[in-house]
């Protein structure tokens, strides 16, 4: 009986389980319920890449100033870059859920924690089928905890690529402020609050987190995200309904250019954005030479409307069914409990099928201080 439990058990770890994305019909069926987000608790990333609990990193939103128009490469020789070799995997998100658990402890119940890109990952996976991704994921309890999989090799960025992903850091300079706009309107510092955001060096270390809890469909979800910025003070209650997301794009001076725009960037922005709740999309028109050329909002929950008639493009309902479905499934296959049993989850851009495989028991990636004081294996 032991052996054959045993035989069991080993085939179990060596299997790898399949779900194909296609065919895509089963997806196009109404939306799963998807609650919004509740905010639990927020922390901030200083200089110096520490956990700081607090609002000191969250950032206000003031419109850029684009007459004459700014050179969002102006700085990159001197920005301060975070070190990317360094595996931070979930300890930040980890730390927070940690502190928060020691006052109110029965807001942990969740089949999931992640971060919000690993979400936003499968969201956009049946629209993205060419880019494969994995993850690591690991079972203590009832919930299953998720962390982007270590890239074995990082792909090196062209000089152009860099200089692209730049000019969205330094459109988040030329739109933020350090306090509200109506205390330093009250200080007699706006203007030259708003003048000196041209000179702010970009320092990536630096970010605003939230974590929240929400629900798609028969599966509860506690996740963190980077927020750029808040429109206003930060209230007491549903601060994400304030929240805006900033990003950039190149100019649409061609049809191609707009479809591209609109099947791509718009998908992972309105994915994005649901996700965490927050209600609007601030996007920067720049050219190749980085000049912004103009800025406009969007709001997410009318972005799946500008698509939607569209010939070729996505659909709301497929995402968020696909995802729930992702979650079922991940549910079902990463069974076996413990902090040191992970598994990996990937999706395979050739077979176009996500698959689950047992990596056995490794090193944990949950902290220490997380599994003594609140997953206790």
């Amino acid at each position: 009986m032991g052996d054959a439990q045993s035989s069991e058990t080993t085939e179990m770890r060596t299997a790898i389980r399949r779900l194909s994305l296609h065919p895509y019909s089963k997806y196009r069926i109404p939306c799963p319920r998807f609650n919004e987000p509740f905010e639990l608790l927020s922390f901030s990333y200083d200089s110096q890449r520490k956990v700081r609990f607090d609002d000191s990193e969250l950032k206000y939103y003031f419109p850029p100033i684009i007459n004459p128009p700014p050179c969002l490469l102006d700085g990159m020789d001197t920005q301060i870059r975070r070190d990317h070799s360094k595996n931070e995997h979930i300890d930040g998100l980890l730390a927070a859920l940690t502190r928060r658990y020691s006052y109110a402890p029965n807001e942990f119940q969740s089949d999931f924690v992640m971060y919000r890109g690993m979400i936003t990952r499968i969201f956009v996976t049946p629209y993205s089928a060419r880019d494969s991704w994995a993850m690591n994921a690991t079972k203590v309890g009832s919930t299953i905890y998720i962390e982007d999989a270590p890239k074995s090799q990082a792909e090196e960025q062209s000089d152009f690529e860099q200089k692209m992903t730049y000019t969205g850091y330094k459109f988040e300079t030329l739109c933020l402020l350090d306090r509200p706009t109506h205390q330093l309107r009250r200080d007699g510092l706006l203007d030259s609050a708003l003048l000196s955001r041209s000179n702010t060096v970009v320092d990536t270390n630096r970010e605003y987190c939230s974590v929240f809890r929400t629900r798609l469909g028969s599966h509860s979800i506690i996740s963190g995200a980077e927020v750029d910025c808040i429109d206003q003070e930060k209230p007491g209650t549903a601060p994400n309904r304030l929240y805006r997301e900033l990003k950039t794009s190149g100019i649409l001076d061609s049809p191609r250019k707009l479809e591209m725009f609109e099947r791509h960037k718009l998908l992972k922005f309105w994915a994005q954005s649901f996700i965490a709740g927050i209600p609007t999309v601030t996007v920067g028109f720049r050219d190749n030479d980085g000049i912004l050329h103009n800025v406009e909002d969007f709001r997410t929950q009318d972005i799946p409307r500008l698509v939607k008639h569209k010939q070729g493009m996505w659909q709301a309902n497929v995402c968020m069914n696909f995802a729930h479905q992702v979650l079922h499934f991940i549910k079902k296959y990463v069974a076996e409990e413990g902090p040191e049993m992970q598994y990996r989850i990937a999706y395979d851009s050739t077979s176009q099928e996500v698959q689950i495989s047992a990596l056995g028991k490794l090193e944990p990636f949950l902290t220490r201080e997380f599994l003594a004081r609140v997953a206790r294996p």
